[in-house]
């Protein structure tokens, strides 16, 4: 037996390691028994009851013993194989394996016990209204089991199944997630409507509840009823699936899951992982690295002086591409070319364009072939060019400067008016 193998004691819901666990499910399932023993013997009546005749007793059963007895251990086994179990699974002391042929298991179990009550009930009328309440609980966590069963056995098996006939020669779709979704989503709702016509529900006024609480529900949470189908939009566009490389934000990502609310997108160069709800992604300009093949082009642009020979730069950039490994090499319609661009304002432009078939390293592979670039010009002696002006200043002599005589002072009008009253006064005196 494989170690991944679940064991019988797994299957029932206990750790190997916790073997006081089982011994603890007993005790307590016999000190539940032993409590309710009183109410028990309210309404079921004794399996047995004696006589004495000329001084000896007598123990005679009565018809309903076998189904007492029936009905006893069943309690017990509920209680030891599943109740605790289960309780102690959600104290986090041990596993619940919901493995379809377990819950199968329970369904028969669950059935048998709910076809034995019904026995009851028609043969003995005195325990009929006990017995019905019984059949209810016990029809009810058969739908429980039933509704886990159909849950389990639709995502490990038919999903896919399904997934792969629909996928196949489309090795870039998936539609698991999608399929897992809607499935899981009609299960839940027909194990509920079983669930509750068990207990003899009213569906009108339920189905009249459900929808005004729905109604509210709808415009309260428009923002995660936006989300839940945006996912559901971008489960089926396909335009990016689990797994593929992206560039997001300014940034490399790798798409690790797609929910029904957000999506979880794992940013390679920071090294975090980012949620981003599906609305927002469903708008956005999003480039998939992944697609249509596994092949990306990286473009190296160089630019050299003017007076580098064109021929010789092309010879040593495609030399740089032949000797980086991570450059595609056998593919002839990818292999890697180099073109002579434009003639800039101070360098001759030219452009490295390689392929490679790892999207991961596409920042590492760019880097690597700059050094490459650099290091191979340098070494062949050929300038690598950058912008400059040459500025040119041309000294012109200054012009000689002379003195011109200062003109004569004149008087105004005004000025003369004023001083030949004086000069008047003087020629009389």
């Amino acid at each position: 037996m494989s170690p991944s193998e679940p064991t019988f004691k797994t299957r029932l819901g206990f750790k190997p390691d916790f073997p006081f666990e089982r011994l603890l499910g007993f005790a307590l399932s016999i000190a539940s028994i032993l409590f309710l023993r009183p109410y028990i013997a309210d309404f079921v009546p004794s399996p047995y009851y004696s006589i004495t005749v000329e001084d000896e007793d007598f123990i005679i059963f009565t018809e309903l013993s076998i189904w007492t007895l029936i009905l006893m251990a069943f309690v017990t086994f509920l209680t030891v194989f599943f109740i605790i179990p289960l309780a102690l699974y959600f104290r986090g002391l041990s596993e619940w394996e919901w493995d379809p042929t377990v819950v199968a298991f329970w369904m028969i179990m669950t059935r048998g016990f709910s076809l034995f009550f019904s026995e009851i009930a028609n043969t003995n009328a005195n325990l009929e209204d006990y017995t019905l309440i019984l059949i209810d609980i016990v029809d009810s966590i058969f739908v429980l089991f039933m509704t886990v069963f159909l849950l389990r056995a639709y995502s490990n098996y038919f999903v896919p199944v399904i997934s792969d006939w629909l996928t196949v020669g489309k090795s870039d779709t998936q539609y698991g997630p999608l399929l897992e979704i809607i499935g899981s989503l009609l299960i839940i709702i027909f194990g509920i409507t079983n669930f509750l016509s068990t207990y003899h529900v009213d569906f009108g006024v339920l189905l009249a509840g459900v929808g005004v609480v729905g109604l509210v529900i709808a415009l309260a949470a428009q923002d995660t009823l936006s989300n839940f189908f945006s996912g559901i939009l971008l489960l089926l566009d396909q335009g990016f699936k689990t797994g593929d490389m992206i560039y997001f934000n300014e940034t490399y990502c790798l798409i690790r899951d797609i929910g029904l609310r957000s999506t979880k997108i794992y940013d390679i160069v920071n090294h975090v992982i980012i949620i981003i709800p599906n609305n927002s992604l469903a708008n956005q300009n999003i480039l998939n690295l992944t697609r249509p093949d596994r092949y990306y082009r990286i473009r190296v642009e160089v630019g050299v002086s003017y007076d580098s020979d064109p021929d010789q730069v092309e010879k040593l950039l495609l030399e740089v591409a032949e000797q980086n490994s991570d450059v595609e090499q056998d593919d002839p319609t990818r292999m890697p070319l180099v073109r002579f661009q434009d003639f800039g304002d101070s360098s001759l432009t030219f452009i490295l364009v390689a392929w490679i078939n790892n999207v991961i390293k596409i920042r590492q592979i760019n880097s690597d072939l700059h050094h490459q670039v650099f290091d191979k010009l340098k070494g062949a002696g050929v300038t690598i060019a950058f912008p400059q002006r040459d500025v040119h200043i041309h000294e012109v002599p200054e012009p000689a400067i002379t003195k011109s005589p200062k003109p004569a002072a004149t008087k105004s009008p005004k000025t003369a008016a004023k001083k030949s009253p004086k000069r008047a006064a003087k020629k009389k005196k």
